[in-house]
């Protein structure tokens, strides 16, 4: 099978929302589907890993993006979230991506991935993106050390609530004071039940997705109630 063949297949999109503190969409998140001959429906989370140890990471990421184009023309009171590749922070890929944002598009990075690519080389081309009015966002920090999580400036963190239980809410607390101190906005994904949400909405999380408030819509239309 060709470098390109999972590309040429079928690539679907499913759409999450996150709901904001008055019960409107603050977010939809968007999954890229590959629907693969052999392998079968992938969502991102399992093809992802695998794609970032090659360049396709970046040719599904710049095709999902360039579909986006499409989409935010359609919908631009919708707020879309996608996660990247630290990879298209590269001097030749950043460019390119530059190219691509749009003022209602947040580009969502893993602080795991981006030092892997170097916090000198990620920083810079974060600062790049930034200066030209790109929204990122960045997960995974329940995984990082406080030092590390420091040295970004993100406008969001995402938060992820299958993390925290009863024997580390505390850390909760601590990336809230983080937030404010950096002006940095938190969302929390991932909520797989309604428990302790309010915990979150106190320390100011804006808005929360999950199974436990909505499933993704195949269709946006359906999601934004534009359905004709």
């Amino acid at each position: 099978m060709g470098k390109a063949a999972t590309v040429k297949k079928p690539v679907s999109y499913c759409y999450m929302p996150y709901f904001g503190g008055d019960g409107g969409t603050e977010f939809i998140e968007v999954w890229q589907i590959l629907e693969d001959e052999v392998l079968g429906v992938l969502y991102p989370w399992q093809y992802g890993p695998a794609a970032q140890t090659s360049s396709r990471i970046e040719t599904l990421n710049f095709l999902a993006l360039t579909q986006f184009g499409e989409d935010s023309a359609k919908y631009p009171d919708a707020k879309f979230i996608y996660k990247v590749s630290s990879r298209l922070l590269a001097e030749g890929n950043v460019h390119r991506l530059a190219g691509l944002l749009k003022d209602n598009l947040v580009l969502c990075f893993d602080i795991f991935q981006l030092e892997s690519f170097g916090e000198r080389n990620s920083r810079l081309g974060l600062n790049f993106l930034t200066k030209r009015g790109a929204h990122i966002m960045i997960e995974g920090i329940e995984r990082a050390p406080m030092d590390v999580i420091a040295k970004y400036q993100p406008e969001y963190f995402l938060l992820d609530y299958r993390y925290y239980n009863q024997s580390n809410f505390s850390l909760l607390s601590i990336f809230s004071g983080l937030a404010k101190q950096k002006g940095v906005k938190l969302a929390l994904g991932n909520a797989v039940n309604k428990n302790n949400v309010g915990l979150f909405e106190k320390e100011g999380v804006v808005a929360i997705g999950g199974s436990a408030y909505a499933k993704p819509k195949k269709k946006l239309e359906t999601l934004l109630g534009k359905a004709d």
